[in-house]
């Protein structure tokens, strides 16, 4: 506006300076024109390149960092139970796949909406004087616009949203097709093809998908512009009579089209975020909807503290529980104690509930009856940051950091600070004769992922993981399936190890080699959700019941 003006006053002094100027129309065109493009300069100068390339990319870099951490904040707070719903696993694929463009895109567009309209109020003032009439009807010729493009977000927001399934097979395959494992395997199976194949028809489907709304809008994209363009044009040509005949100078016929024209782009603007805004909402809402998702395990509201860490009295009261979707008992009516120290194994067919125990212990999930108690205490009524300074875990599907190998120990207690205890923990678990032998020691960097890593055999990761249940040191230690990728001889040195230091916790085991259970001071023998056995290695080999005959069958294959 200011810059409009400025070129008004220039104009009209240098008319009257130069009496002999022909006020034809080629030369008020050439003038004006000419007025036009500088405005357009000026223009992009201070509007598209301070504001849209350097304050555009520092807002966009910093809302995109805050709402990505938000969002692995989130995940990292959910429920177990709600990584095995597909409905909320649609949800977080909505969410991860549009969050980091289109909320700053929501906040981009409005930010750039009130721009707009502030531009569309200074030359609807402006224009005013000219005829009421003029901004009015500028005005009303932008609502096609407005409407084709609201219209066009919606569509493309419902096939975006009707796609989700396929988008998350779709993130599935391409994480597939970069695992070194499914590499390796499809190469001496021939499979590759066929998930190549999968791939481009999931790629395909989306493509087809999302243009049907973009070949919609195209039919009639052209419209709303056209008439714009029109509309100016006869309007400035309303006008030039007036210039000519000296009615109007060309220093204000030049302010008329630029503001004309700053209130036409400005109001075309303003539809066009206001409709971006529109439709970036539509996006957002999954983004606040996964924040606002509700927790399944209900938070304490007085919670009763345990104490200082040590190893407490466990007990299973008559608890019953059934996973979501499932119409068979996980656990049904499963009661049993451990006492503070005791070594306990849990073993049985595959489904018979052992890992189900575990997850009901750490309170992935609440028992549908009965009640898991600690030291008296039920654990629904105890905080589980609490809870978790007690806990100790070492799952089969165990993590792999690519850290180095003391950032890897000492996760498993990040807030202790002890070298000599992290070189303690790799030696108990056996991991510091490989340690050592690494080109960086215990600062080598581990696995593929960055520059200079080394990669690790099954074993040797599976010692490291040992290790960081080792550096924790819990008063109470759940191992599930610890030493499925390590050799007999470095197992026997390992539950050595964890029996010297174990001698006065709580250690719960589950595993499937009987080798591994028979030391433990009690045996839980589960089948189909319910304790058929219970008691030491002996007295249950005595009974000559199901564990019995479990481990004899096992017994046989190592003769």
């Amino acid at each position: 506006m200011a810059a409009s003006y400025v070129l008004k006053l220039l104009i009209d002094h240098l008319q009257q300076a130069q009496h002999s100027l022909a006020t034809t129309v080629p030369t008020i065109l050439a003038v004006v024109l000419a007025a036009r493009y500088l405005v357009g300069f000026l223009d992009g100068i201070i509007y598209w390149s301070f504001n849209q390339s350097y304050l555009d990319y520092i807002f966009r870099y910093k809302l995109q960092n805050e709402i990505t951490f938000r969002f692995q904040q989130k995940i990292s707070d959910l429920d177990l139970a709600y990584f095995e719903d597909p409905a909320t696993q649609d949800l977080i694929t909505k969410t991860r796949d549009t969050m980091q463009w289109r909320l700053p895109e929501f906040l981009r567009s409005f930010s750039y909406f009130i721009i707009a309209i502030l531009g569309y109020l200074v030359a609807f003032v402006v224009l005013v004087p000219y005829g009421w009439w003029l901004p009015v009807l500028l005005s009303f010729m932008v609502l096609p616009r407005l409407f084709l493009q609201a219209k066009f977000g919606a569509i493309q927001w419902s096939l975006w949203g009707s796609g989700a399934p396929q988008s998350k097979k779709l993130w599935y395959l391409n994480y597939l097709l970069q695992e070194p494992l499914t590499v390796r395997e499809v190469r001496i199976t021939g499979s590759s093809e066929a998930l190549l194949e999968k791939f481009r028809n999931m790629q395909e489907f989306l493509f087809r998908l999302n243009k049907k709304g973009l070949d919609l809008y195209l039919r009639v994209l052209v419209i709303p512009p056209l008439l714009e363009t029109l509309v100016l044009f006869a309007i400035a040509w309303r006008f030039l009579p007036q210039v000519t005949g000296g009615a109007l100078t060309i220093g204000s016929f030049t302010l008329l089209v630029s503001m004309l024209d700053q209130l036409g782009s400005r109001a075309a603007n303003a539809s066009s975020q206001f409709a971006h805004i529109y439709e970036n909402s539509l996006y957002a809402d999954h983004y606040f909807e996964f924040l606002a998702l509700p927790d399944l395990i209900p938070k304490a509201a007085n919670p009763v503290s345990l104490g200082e860490p040590a190893p407490p009295r466990i007990e299973f009261r008559n608890v019953s529980f059934r996973y979501r979707g499932s119409e068979r008992l996980a656990l049904d009516n499963v009661s049993f104690a451990i006492a503070p120290g005791e070594s306990v194994a849990l073993v049985g067919h595959n489904g018979a509930g052992k890992t189900t125990i575990v997850k009901l212990l750490c309170r992935f999930y609440d028992p549908m009856d009965g009640g898991i108690f600690v030291n008296g205490v039920n654990l629904k009524d105890v905080d589980m940051r609490e809870w978790y300074r007690f806990l100790g875990t070492l799952f089969q599907e165990f993590v792999r950091y690519h850290f180095s190998v003391r950032e890897n120990i000492m996760l498993g207690a990040p807030d202790r600070n002890d070298p000599a205890a992290m070189k303690e923990a790799a030696r108990r678990s056996g991991a510091s004769e490989f340690i050592e032998q690494l080109p960086g020691g215990y600062e080598q960097v581990l696995g593929k992922e960055f520059e200079d890593g080394v990669d690790l055999s099954g074993g040797q990761w599976q010692k490291i993981a040992i290790a960081r249940a080792f550096y924790e040191s819990p008063p109470v230690l759940i191992l599930d399936e610890p030493t499925s990728a390590i050799d007999a001889e470095a197992e026997y040195d390992i539950f050595s190890n964890l029996e010297q230091q174990y001698k006065s916790k709580t250690l719960i085991l589950v595993s499937h080699r009987f080798s591994t259970v028979r030391n433990a001071g009690k045996i839980i023998v589960l089948e189909q959700g319910k304790i058929v056995e219970s008691g030491s290695h002996d007295e249950l080999m005595r009974r000559d019941g199901e564990y019995a005959k479990l481990f004899q069958i096992q017994a046989r294959g190592y003769r």
